[in-house]
């Protein structure tokens, strides 16, 4: 496997759901699904031995929980961004206290995993901040950097540096090509 690729682990206790998001990911020519399982404490193993970039993972399951997969992984150091696929929305704000990458409903749209995918690639690239990302959004809503600095309660001495720093790592010259970019990597 290329080191560009992105290596996916999918937990989830229903085969029907493995096999939908499995045929959804065939659409994208970059991603190595090196494991999909039913078993979630078979796929933890496979997350700790593994580490994939990305785990697509359910959240009711019968014999262990996506939630405490997630706080195993946490617990051991796994560096790898979770996905939550459920049918429940419920759960959201446990997943996003869990440090969750996303979290997708059931059934999971193609449009909404490009998406995801997409803003996986551009953060991995790009390695910009969440702050960052903020200012990106506020910028493509046609704000100044005073006006930014309003909304986030900083200096606009701080905001003009981090659109400094924001173009160094995307490689963009001005405001106007950052915002194509990030229109383009969907995170606007």
């Amino acid at each position: 496997m290329e080191s560009n690729r992105i290596k996916i682990v999918m937990i989830d206790n229903e085969t029907r759901a493995l096999n939908r998001m499995k045929l959804l990911l065939s659409n994208f020519h970059d991603i190595d699904i090196i494991e999909q399982t039913t078993d979630a404490k078979k796929g933890l193993e496979c997350v700790l031995h593994d580490n994939p970039e990305l785990l697509f993972l359910d959240i009711e399951m019968p014999d262990m929980s996506g939630l405490e997969i997630a706080d195993q992984l946490k617990k051991n150091g796994s560096t790898t961004k979770i996905i939550f696929t459920t049918a429940f929305d419920h759960y959201a704000i446990p997943a996003i206290k869990k440090n969750a990458f996303d979290y997708l409903l059931k059934p999971v749209s193609i449009d909404e995993l490009k998406e995801t995918i997409q803003r996986y690639k551009m953060t991995e690239q790009s390695n910009l901040s969440k702050r960052e990302f903020e200012i990106i959004r506020l910028l493509a809503k046609g704000l100044n950097s005073k006006a930014i600095a309003e909304e986030l309660f900083i200096s606009r001495h701080t905001v003009d540096t981090y659109r400094r720093k924001i173009l160094e790592k995307t490689g963009c010259k001005n405001a106007a090509e950052l915002i194509m970019y990030a229109t383009k990597a969907n995170i606007v």
